[in-house]
């Protein structure tokens, strides 16, 4: 090989690396800067579908049951009071958002920036077994002022769900991992699948050890098989947040696990509705 080719061959590898370089500090399609820029067409096809802001009494409404997946999904009741907060006026509207099976390097990281963004606090309940692999991601959440809630240690019906006090047992060791890491014992709880709900027993157990369990009433089908699309989640919680009947107090779940990168792309878009709608935002 002659110097010259040599001298070529060096100027394309350098010129073919650099641009591998550059290509590893754009913003993709799942970017922060990239939701931002999406959620601009998809609020406006929301604000369409609403009709600028008009509510009316029509639309789904989702409480929790359960698929073998261990998703979260919505049935025909609604609990109008999830946790009923003290002092809530007539007529006040008042959204929390919550986010379950987290905490992710991924979603969470840019579900915490959106929302940083708008100045909003958030309810993470968090599974132990994601925490142990992103503990980093648990004190961020903390850090930036985020409630933090337990949502057992693994997340795994078959453990959980296996005995009477299986449950319990999970909740407290994952209680004992969040202290560990943040300083903070969460007392407030969500049950996989909302079964605890069925259960006297399991719920008494919960109350007499100091938990308070938190249900919700705004499902966004983010974890559905197949996965829904961002837009698909924008217009399952805008049918609900229609319902006046939940204005007072609305709990809407999310899920900020491995994957569901449709649910940080549509935050963006629900934030901006639900301000429009005169919703106030609050966490546990």
């Amino acid at each position: 090989m002659g110097k010259k080719t040599l001298i070529i061959f060096l100027a394309l590898f350098l010129s073919v690396l650099n641009q591998g370089c550059v290509a590893k500090n754009r913003v993709g399609a799942t970017g922060f800067s990239y939701i931002f820029q999406e959620s601009r067409t998809l609020t406006e096809q929301a604000f369409h579908n609403t009709g600028a802001g008009k509510t009316g009494d029509s639309g789904e409404t989702g409480s929790g049951g359960k698929t073998g997946n261990g998703d979260e999904t919505g049935s025909s009741e609604i609990d109008e009071s999830p946790f009923p907060g003290p002092g809530e006026a007539a007529g006040e509207k008042k959204v929390y958002l919550t986010f379950d099976d987290g905490p992710d390097s991924v979603v969470t990281t840019l579900i915490l920036d959106i929302l940083d963004h708008y100045a909003i606090k958030a309810t993470f309940f968090v599974v132990g077994t994601e925490i142990e692999k992103n503990p980093g991601m648990l004190r961020d959440i903390a850090r930036r002022g985020h409630s933090l809630g337990n949502h057992t240690y693994n997340h795994r019906y078959q453990d959980i769900y296996s005995g009477r006090d299986s449950f319990l047992e999970s909740i407290k060791k994952n209680e004992e991992l969040i202290f560990s890491i943040t300083g903070q014992r969460p007392k407030i709880v969500r049950d996989p699948g909302g079964a605890v709900r069925k259960s006297g027993y399991m719920q008494d157990s919960l109350a007499e050890s100091g938990y308070r369990l938190v249900d919700w009433n705004v499902e966004s089908y983010d974890s559905r098989k197949p996965s829904l699309t961002a837009p698909e989640i924008i217009e399952k919680v805008r049918q609900q947040t229609r319902k006046k009947e939940l204005w007072p107090h609305m709990v809407i779940i999310m899920h900020d696990g491995r994957g569901h990168m449709a649910t940080a792309r549509a935050l963006p878009t629900i934030i901006d509705m639900l301000q429009n709608q005169g919703f106030q935002f609050a966490a546990f």
